[in-house]
C-alpha cells in the first residue's frame, strides 16, 4: 500500500475514533448544541424500542414505539396502547397511519412531521439564534442517566422545552413544553427504553393488512406549484413542505403549508370561505388556533405554539404575486 493512502486511511480511522469519542463522553462538551446534534443522529441512526407517555391537558396516552436503522433506510413502528387502536408505520420517508374503527389507511410523506423521541430538524444548530440553549443538571428516566438541557425563547413566538438526553446515546427520553404563566404544557417520557437490542424487522408490521379497507393516498400527492405564501413569519419560522390535500365531502382539494423553526411547527391551511366565515382564535394547552378570512378563501393556522404566532402566520398569507 502506497505511504499516502495509508496516511490517509489513518487519518480517517483517527478522526472518526476522535468523533466517536467525543459523542460518547459528550458530558464533557460546553456547548449545549452538541448534544442537541448528537440527538438528531441518534434519532436517526439508532436501533431502539420502548414504551413512553403523553401527558397533556390532564390527560395521558401511552405508546410503544420501535426503530430500526439499516441498510435499507430507517423503519419504525408507533402503537397506541391505549384508547382506539392506531398503529403509524415508517418506510424511509413515507408514513401509514392503520386506523381499524375506520377501516382506514391513511398514507403520507414523513416531510413537517416529528415523532417522538426525534422531535428536532436535522439542523438544530440554528436553534441558538431563537432559543437561549443550556445545562440545567442530569436525571434518570426509565432507569438510564440523561442530561438536561434548557431551550428559553427569545421572544414570544415559541414555548421553553426542557430535553432530557440519554448521557450514553444522546437520544431524547424526556421532553416537556412549558409556558411560564400556565407552566409545564405537555409531557413526552419514556418508561421503557431497549438501546440497540435485538429488534426482529418482523416486528414492524402493522397488524392488520388493510384489505378491504379504504386507502386514502391524498397525502402522497406531489403536484402543482402552491399559489400561496406566509410573507410574513414570525422570525426563524420558515417553510418545510406544502401539499394539496384531498378531504371527504370537499369540492376542491386543502392547501396545506408547514413552518418550522427546527422545534415547533404550525401548519397554515387554505380552502374556500363560507359565507358566513369571520374570524375566530382559541387556544387549549399548548395548541393555539386562528382562523380568517383572505379574499374568497379561510386561512387556517394551527400548530403548539403561543396564539401570537399562529395570528401572524394567518394574517400574513396570501396569494403570490407573479
Amino acid at each position: 500500500m502506497k505511504p499516502i493512502i495509508l496516511r490517509h486511511i489513518l487519518t480517517l480511522f483517527a478522526l472518526s475514533f476522535v468523533t466517536g469519542l467525543s459523542w460518547a463522553e459528550g458530558g464533557r462538551t460546553t456547548d449545549p448544541t452538541d448534544w442537541l446534534v448528537r440527538a438528531v443522529h441518534s434519532s436517526q441512526s439508532m436501533t431502539y424500542s420502548g414504551v413512553y407517555t403523553f401527558s397533556h391537558d390532564g390527560k395521558s396516552e401511552t405508546s410503544r414505539i420501535m426503530h430500526i436503522n439499516d441498510a435499507e433506510g430507517e423503519h419504525g413502528k408507533l402503537e397506541s396502547l391505549d384508547g382506539p387502536p392506531r398503529e403509524i408505520i415508517r418506510e424511509n420517508d413515507h408514513i401509514a397511519c392503520y386506523l381499524p374503527e375506520n377501516h382506514m389507511v391513511k398514507l403520507d410523506r414523513i416531510e413537517g412531521r416529528r415523532f417522538f423521541p426525534a422531535l428536532l430538524s436535522e439542523s438544530p444548530t440554528q436553534l441558538k439564534e431563537f432559543y437561549n440553549l443550556s445545562f440545567a443538571g442530569t436525571d434518570r428516566v426509565a432507569g438510564r442517566e440523561c442530561r438536561l438541557i434548557r431551550l428559553d425563547p427569545k421572544d414570544g413566538f415559541r414555548f421553553s422545552y426542557r430535553l432530557c438526553a440519554d448521557s450514553q446515546t444522546g437520544l431524547i427520553l424526556r421532553a416537556s413544553m412549558e409556558d411560564s404563566p400556565r407552566g409545564v404544557l405537555q409531557v413526552f417520557t419514556f418508561t421503557e427504553f431497549i438501546a440497540d437490542g435485538g429488534l426482529d424487522a418482523a416486528k414492524l408490521k402493522p397488524s392488520w393488512n388493510g384489505s378491504g379497507w379504504t386507502w386514502d393516498r391524498s397525502g402522497l400527492s406531489q403536484d402543482q406549484e402552491i399559489a400561496w405564501v406566509v410573507s410574513n413569519p414570525p422570525q426563524g419560522f420558515h417553510k418545510v413542505t406544502e401539499m394539496h390535500r384531498g378531504a371527504e365531502g370537499r369540492s376542491s382539494p386543502l392547501i396545506q403549508m408547514v413552518y418550522s423553526d427546527g422545534l415547533a411547527t404550525v401548519s397554515v391551511f387554505v380552502e374556500p370561505a363560507r359565507s358566513n366565515s369571520m374570524t375566530t382564535e382559541s387556544r387549549r394547552g399548548a395548541l393555539s388556533f386562528y382562523s380568517t378570512r383572505v379574499g374568497d378563501q379561510q386561512v387556517t393556522a394551527i400548530g403548539e405554539v403561543p396564539p401570537a404566532t399562529v395570528a401572524q402566520l394567518a394574517k400574513s398569507a396570501g396569494l403570490l404575486k407573479k
